[in-house]
């Protein structure tokens, strides 16, 4: 996931280099409809480079701000389920130390039986 990001930024870098002497118009208010609305038209004209930066900065912020609180519930989800694990790996390893403990005191029982046996 992350050579993804790093490829897109290298991508939008050589784009910004490649059109910095490029210039993109942007029409804020067209002219048919600033004579509608009685007001003179806006365009704006930016640095081909500049608009690329732009755009590629909302796309990110845009991203952070739609994904961020999913990557955050998702994390905390994680983490509650690798405790639960853990909790659980404890409570295997304690019941297997148990049943290790009862085996050999079944062990020492039968073999205390056994020369108990022989002994009569």
């Amino acid at each position: 996931m992350q050579i993804i990001s790093i490829i897109s930024t290298l991508i939008i870098c050589i784009l910004i280099l490649m059109n910095y002497q490029d210039t993109a118009g942007i029409t804020i208010l067209s002219s048919k409809i600033a004579e509608l609305l009685r007001l003179t038209p806006h365009t704006i004209t930016l640095n081909m480079a500049l608009y690329t930066l732009i755009i590629f900065i909302l796309g990110e912020v845009a991203a952070i701000t739609f994904f961020g609180p999913l990557y955050q519930s998702l994390k905390t989800k994680y983490n509650a389920y690798k405790r639960e694990l853990e909790k659980g790996s404890i409570t295997n390893s304690s019941s297997e130390s148990k049943i290790q403990v009862l085996e050999n005191k079944i062990t020492v029982l039968e073999k205390a039986l056994e020369d108990a046996l022989k002994n009569k």
